[in-house]
């Protein structure tokens, strides 16, 4: 495992990351909408796409998961008939003329990038996610239907809620693995996305040293992160976004 760092853009008011751990690929397109002023539950879907019109001067097909926090993972291959919305957690595709995206205010979203087959991917991963094995089920799906191997992915777990604020019942605690769990200062257990996370990646194949992780928690900073765990309803969501050139 490997921190990330960040670079914060503005592009036409629209906050948003890039990691230059995904940059080295010449052919990927992705990034990380956050928090920006002044804006909408309803336009949050029109800002990624003007967003990724901007700085690809393309327009496409920009692809939305109904999430079910399950384990079901879509994947996209030349002549598919595409669909604005699919449900499922995950998403995997090879094509270049879309662009794919998954929705996470506190969750945990992780990006996929295979070099050699240029499959990119895009998981959402919330305690049940977790929990039933979407991020080994992904890879699972992208070895037996692309052909891609483990071992050939480049991983990156983006921002999430981190351990220092995500408590859980002691339910949902004893289901994890104990070294994923911790106590807080009150006694009450919370719970580590990334570690459980990590445990996947590693044991379906992914080598550690190409696993990057972006130690930012969303639910300690306002600034820049959505939270449903801190505003409740109120929270919008940040769209974590993916295409090949």
């Amino acid at each position: 495992m490997r921190s990330s760092d960040f670079v914060l853009n503005q592009t036409d008011g629209i906050k948003w990351l890039s990691f230059p751990s995904l940059e080295v690929y010449p052919f990927l397109v992705h990034g990380f909408l956050i928090r920006s002023p002044n804006l909408s539950k309803d336009a949050q879907g029109k800002q990624a796409g003007n967003l990724l019109k901007k700085i690809t001067s393309q327009e496409r097909f920009l692809i939305y998961l109904t999430q079910t926090h399950q384990d079901e993972c879509i994947i996209i291959t030349p002549g598919d008939e595409l669909k604005e919305s699919y449900r499922g957690d995950a998403i995997l595709t090879t094509r270049d003329d879309l662009f794919i995206s998954v929705w996470v205010a506190d969750c945990l979203p992780i990006f996929l990038v295979e070099k050699r087959r240029r499959v990119i991917g895009l998981v959402h991963a919330g305690w049940r996610g977790t929990l039933m094995g979407i991020a080994r089920r992904t890879l699972k799906k992208a070895k037996h239907r692309i052909g891609s191997k483990p071992k050939d992915f480049t991983v990156l777990l983006g921002p999430c809620i981190q351990r220092c604020c995500y408590q859980v019942s002691d339910d949902v605690a004893i289901l994890f693995d104990k070294e994923c769990v911790n106590r807080d200062a009150n006694d009450r257990f919370t719970l580590d996305l990334v570690c459980a996370n990590m445990k996947q990646l590693v044991g379906c194949g992914v080598q550690e040293d190409k696993i990057f992780v972006v130690d930012m928690c969303t639910f300690c900073q306002y600034e820049l992160f959505h939270s449903y765990r801190r505003d409740k309803d109120q929270s919008l969501r940040m769209i974590a976004f993916m295409g090949l050139r």
